[in-house]
C-alpha cells in the first residue's frame, strides 16, 4: 500500500480556493493547437501532506496505525489557512499553508515520522519546512515547450513565448497574493494512493483517521 499522512481543509477553504482558481485556469497558457500545458489537481485530491511513507506492507499497516494515534492525540487542533502560491522545479503549482499554528506543522512532521520509524516504516524523516497543497502541475509536454519558447526568446521571441514557456508562472502569479479563511485540522488522516481506473488518475482512499487533541469536545 502507498500511503501518506495527511490534513486535510474543510469545505469553506475548499471552495474558496476552488473559486480563486478558477481566475487563476483563466491565466493558463497553452499550446498553439489548444492543448493544455497545465494538469489541474481535482479538489478531492487537495490535501496537505504530513509525511510521506510510500510503499509498505498490508501487515504493518495496523502498527503503523497504533504508532500514529498517540501523536495525534497529543498534538492540539491546529488554526490554519491557505495562502500564497509557488512553484517547484516549474513542475509543480502549490498553495501555501499559514495561520497562527502553521509553525507547529514542521514539529508534527518529525513526530509522525518518529512515530513510522519505531514500527519499521521508513519514511523520509527531514521535516517538511515549507507546508503546502498541490494545485497543479505542467502537463505532459511542458518541457519541450519551455525549450522551444527558450530558442524563439534567443531568437527575438516576445511575451507571449515567455508564458508558453512556463505554463505555471502566470497561474502562480495570480495565486501569490491569495489569502483563504482560517480552518481548523481536528485531525490526521491516514491517506492510499492508488491508480483509480485505466487512464491512471491517483485516487486516495482513507485507511484511518486520528483525532487531534480537542477535537472531540468541538462544538
Amino acid at each position: 500500500m502507498s500511503l501518506f499522512a495527511a490534513l486535510r481543509p474543510n469545505a469553506p477553504a475548499l471552495d474558496h480556493l476552488a473559486l480563486a482558481l478558477s481566475g487563476a485556469q483563466a491565466q493558463e497558457a497553452r499550446r498553439p493547437d489548444g492543448a493544455p500545458l497545465v494538469r489541474w489537481t481535482p479538489p478531492e485530491l487537495w490535501h496537505v501532506t504530513v509525511s510521506f511513507f510510500g510503499s509498505v506492507p498490508d501487515g504493518s499497516v495496523p502498527d503503523l496505525a497504533a504508532a500514529l494515534a498517540p501523536v495525534a492525540r497529543e498534538t492540539p487542533s491546529l488554526s490554519l489557512r491557505l495562502r500564497g502560491a509557488g512553484v517547484f522545479d516549474r513542475r509543480v503549482l502549490w498553495v501555501g499553508v499559514g495561520g497562527p499554528d502553521a509553525d507547529a506543522l514542521p514539529g508534527l512532521s518529525v513526530a509522525v515520522a518518529g512515530a513510522a520509524g519505531e514500527v519499521g516504516v521508513r519514511v523520509d524523516r527531514r521535516p517538511r519546512q515549507r507546508a503546502h497543497l498541490t494545485v497543479a502541475r505542467a502537463a505532459a509536454g511542458a518541457r519541450q515547450a519551455r525549450r522551444r519558447a527558450h530558442a524563439r526568446r534567443s531568437g527575438g521571441g516576445g511575451a507571449d513565448d515567455l508564458t508558453t514557456g512556463d505554463p505555471l508562472a502566470g497561474p502562480a502569479a495570480a495565486l501569490s497574493v491569495y489569502a483563504g479563511p482560517d480552518w481548523t485540522a481536528h485531525e490526521l488522516l491516514l491517506l492510499e494512493s492508488t491508480s483509480g481506473d485505466a487512464s491512471g488518475r491517483r485516487v486516495y482512499c482513507t485507511v484511518e483517521t486520528f483525532p487531534l487533541a480537542g477535537a472531540a469536545a468541538r462544538g
